[in-house]
């Protein structure tokens, strides 16, 4: 898929039907992962060395909080893969929000909503996650 592929499907909607501009929720989500999936593949968009080692931080410092969550190891010990992770999270974010000042205002504050918006959906996972365990595992040590 050419740049100019991309820049042409980006306007499709611009034409003066509305109805063309409207889809279901789920349809709209699923055309916007296939526009994610051919925009990254593209031969003109380039991903930066620093893109990689992000991604990279990111997989392995998962991959530590599990084994820190699945080995019996010191408490002191479990908080460092944490710290690490949040690091390597700001890391990514901070990576890539530069791009933002290149979008008009309007594609800035959608993707700004976005990011609020998975910052609340991450904050409420993990205290459904934390709800749970203590739940669980109070039940189990109740018998």
């Amino acid at each position: 898929m050419a740049e100019s592929d991309i820049q042409n499907t980006a306007n499709q909607g611009d034409d003066a039907n509305p109805a063309s501009r409207r889809r279901g929720h789920l349809r709209n989500f699923f055309e916007a992962l296939k526009y994610i999936n051919d925009a990254s593949v593209t031969e003109s968009v380039r991903q930066r060395f620093s893109d990689y080692v992000s991604i990279g931080l990111v997989v392995l410092c998962v991959l530590s909080l599990v084994a820190a969550v699945a080995l019996p190891v010191a408490a002191g010990l479990k908080l460092l893969p944490l710290l690490c992770t949040v690091a390597a999270v700001v890391f990514y974010m901070v990576n890539r929000m530069g791009i933002i000042v290149s979008m008009t205002a309007r594609q800035a504050l959608i993707v700004w909503q976005i990011l609020i918006a998975s910052f609340w959906l991450g904050v409420t996972s993990s205290m459904l996650v934390m709800m749970s365990c203590i739940y669980f595992l109070g039940q189990g040590a109740g018998r």
